[in-house]
């Protein structure tokens, strides 16, 4: 241990692989530790010069946090580019030397270790994602099931909110008594989803009031309090990129390469990063195009 220069661990919620390497990059250390409260006496006992290597996982914001505030060096690395470093299958061990093979290539940024206000921004934002995919997936059920006695509706919550409760109310209407009961408490949960979605968009509002960068993200056209919390939860480090175009590509908004000697081969959508700050980018910019007219010159 005294030799090693970095140490490489392979995060599991109780079992946790550990390999080091020297300054040649020679695996001099290994071992497998089988429980958190020896992995955690064992970080405090690790020299501060040592720097350590850990795959984005389950804890791996925690104990970078530790690491960092004990004064060792951490970086966090993408599980999918650590993932192309692996040889041979899928194990522990091969997981661990990929992390090193990893560690070494200078193309991977790493994972920003982020605080716990924004890790607790991050969380309102996945909270508040999957009820919305929930109060989606119950109101396609509704239309699903009315859609099956005859009864269409148009699209939107509006639609929902009316013509539901006319059509539970309404007794000419081919619906048994049964599906009536099952439709009106569908729709409780429905309503319910809608005002907790509700709640938790203008606690994402007020903390974008608190927040000065968020302040700032806002005055861009297309960016509301929801992107500019999200972006802000992300703590990406803006001097990694020496462009706009770079950040664009950072989270995927730029077409894929299938490009091979003097042609150059642009595709789709390449997709990569984080999907949900993607996904709230695009629907930013729908926004301004469908208030832009057609013959419109505004930048």
């Amino acid at each position: 241990m005294e030799l090693c220069t970095t140490i490489c661990v392979d995060l599991a919620k109780q079992v946790f692989q550990l390999a080091g390497e020297d300054a040649t990059g020679r695996v001099i250390y290994e071992d497998r530790i089988k429980s958190r409260q020896a992995f955690h006496d064992f970080l405090l006992k690790l020299p501060t010069t040592v720097a350590v290597l850990m795959e984005c996982g389950p804890g791996a914001q925690a104990w970078a946090r530790l690491l960092q505030a004990k004064g060792n060096p951490v970086r966090i690395l993408p599980a999918q580019r650590v993932a192309e470093h692996r040889s041979g299958a899928k194990n522990d061990r091969n997981d661990c030397y990929a992390i090193l093979r990893a560690g070494r290539d200078t193309s991977i940024a790493s994972i920003p270790i982020k605080s716990t206000t924004a890790l607790a921004i991050q969380a309102l934002h996945r909270i508040r994602r999957g009820n919305i995919k929930r109060h989606t997936a119950l109101g396609n059920q509704i239309r699903g099931l009315l859609l099956e006695h005859g009864v269409s509706m148009p699209q939107g919550d509006a639609a929902i909110n009316k013509h539901v409760p006319q059509a539970l109310e309404d007794a000419s209407l081919p619906l048994p008594d049964l599906l009536r009961e099952l439709l009106d408490e569908l729709l409780m949960d429905w309503l319910s989803l809608g005002e907790r979605i509700t709640v938790l968009s203008r606690r994402l509002e007020a903390t974008a009031q608190e927040d000065k960068v968020a302040q700032r993200l806002i005055t861009i056209r297309g960016v509301g309090p929801i992107i500019a919390t999200a972006i802000v939860a992300k703590q990406t480090d803006p001097s990694r990129f020496a462009s706009g175009r770079m950040y664009s590509a950072f989270f995927g908004i730029v077409p894929d390469q299938h490009s091979s000697g003097n042609k150059i081969r642009l595709g789709k959508m390449s997709k990569r990063g984080d999907g949900y700050i993607r996904s709230l980018l695009i629907q930013g910019a729908h926004s301004v195009l469908s208030q832009l007219r057609p013959d419109s010159d505004q930048p």
